[in-house]
């Protein structure tokens, strides 16, 4: 197979990177970077997809790492920052409701718990892909590439941590926005009505807490949610779909896996397609570019895709504030204090005397948290405080990243195992 492919680059030992092409139209390059313990080849074939050969796990996710941020930095960068809560600090004040929504959301759990959800090297598998990104990065010398010219800012170096956002399964996991038109929809038309126009499914008792008037949820929780997480929306999405087709219907004898995930079209793509191959690893097929390994696509032994369909894993919790101190709320008959962090979000042309300006201007804001997760917005007049509680708080919820041990996987049994540990997208 290697002979057949387009452009062939080496990462020679652990301080060289070698371009060697067989292209006419890919000049041969050669670049110097440190990192790597052994020789790495990536070769790209005639459809830009990198083909990456390594003599070890850490130098094959360094490598991915480091192609990815050479093809897709500016993505990167933004999906960084999207994940990070840092957009405001390059794109300006529009984007300080995302930016709050994306730090409120971030793991606070028992990070050697986080790691330990996934595969068992996947500490080491991101860290590694990090360097890569960061070698890259690096390696411009502060030299802008194009698109952050236009934008006018520096791409930023990541952190193992960046890499495990809970943006992505907070985008496709909203079954809140659900629970409150629900509520609202019943509020005005009656509960038979709204079961007779949207029978529930699966049919589950609608039941309302004691003490709740639905009259009185505020359906800005949907307003101020939305536009954190938007304009990035999956509109229509009732699950995507896989087909299967058994091998004695196949003209290899051999079964054929076709999956069609359900994302938006974007340019570039939502995901980018890579070969990985090193000691105990032959994967190839597509993934999110900001994660390492592949989400979907299919190693020596089988072929695995994923489709989402709905699934409860977010509960709106609808908090009693003291009327005479609002950083109080019920909880179990007794008044308890909400647990208060106070950031600072950097703002591009956001001061009062800014107007114009590339300078990014802070802009203090406090996080507030009940028993049940973080508080995404208080209604004032009715003393309301509406609280998100959802599986992306717990350890090892990242979106796509347990497909390591799916990419891994050499039997049904071990497929199987790999699996159960999807509990996000």
């Amino acid at each position: 197979m290697r002979a057949s492919l387009a452009a062939a680059l080496m990462l020679v030992g652990a301080s060289a990177v070698f371009v060697e092409s067989a292209a006419t139209e890919i000049p041969r390059q050669q670049r110097t970077l440190s990192g790597l313990k052994a020789a790495v080849e990536i070769l790209r074939d005639r459809w830009g997809v990198p083909h990456i050969y390594a003599q070890n796990t850490d130098d094959l996710f360094f490598a991915q790492g480091y192609i990815t941020a050479n093809d897709r930095l500016f993505q990167l960068d933004l999906w960084r920052r999207i994940g990070t809560g840092k957009l405001a600090e390059v794109l300006g004040p529009n984007y300080v409701p995302r930016d709050r929504i994306a730090r409120l959301m971030r793991y606070r759990g028992d990070w050697d718990a986080e790691w330990r959800s996934y595969a068992p090297d996947a500490k080491v598998i991101v860290s590694s892909f990090v360097d890569g990104i960061n070698a890259y990065i690096r390696s411009l010398n502060g030299q802008r590439p194009e698109e952050f010219q236009l934008a006018g800012f520096d791409p930023g170096l990541w952190t193992p941590e960046d890499v495990v956002s809970r943006v992505a399964g907070l985008q496709m996991t909203g079954n809140m926005l659900q629970e409150v038109n629900r509520a609202v929809q019943v509020s005005h038309l009656g509960l038979s009505a709204v079961e007779l126009l949207s029978p529930p499914d699966p049919p589950v008792p609608f039941v309302v807490p004691h003490g709740l008037d639905l009259a009185d949820i505020s359906f800005g929780v949907v307003r101020d949610y939305m536009a954190a997480i938007g304009p990035i929306r999956f509109p229509g999405q009732q699950g995507s779909n896989n087909w299967v087709i058994d091998g004695t219907l196949s003209r290899t004898g051999k079964p054929l896996l076709a999956n069609d995930p359900h994302r938006a079209i974007q340019l570039p793509s939502l995901r980018k397609t890579v070969h990985l191959v090193a000691p105990g690893w032959d994967v190839i097929g597509a993934g999110e570019p900001a994660l390492p390994g592949i989400a979907l696509g299919h190693n020596e032994y089988m072929a695995f895709g994923f489709t989402i369909v709905g699934i409860d894993q977010q509960d709106l919790y609808v908090e009693k504030v003291n009327p005479e101190n609002p950083n109080e709320y019920l909880c179990k008959g007794a008044w308890q204090k909400f647990r208060v962090e106070h950031e600072t979000i950097d703002v591009r042309g956001g001061g009062a005397n800014s107007a114009g300006s590339n300078k990014a201007e802070s802009e203090p804001f406090d996080l507030k948290f009940t028993v049940h997760g973080p508080v995404i917005y208080e209604d004032a007049t009715r003393h309301r405080a509406y609280t998100l509680k959802w599986v992306g708080s717990l350890p090892g919820t990242a979106g796509y990243l347990p497909a390591l041990s799916l990419a891994q996987a050499k039997n049904w049994d071990e497929f199987k195992a790999a699996a159960a540990n999807y509990k996000v997208p």
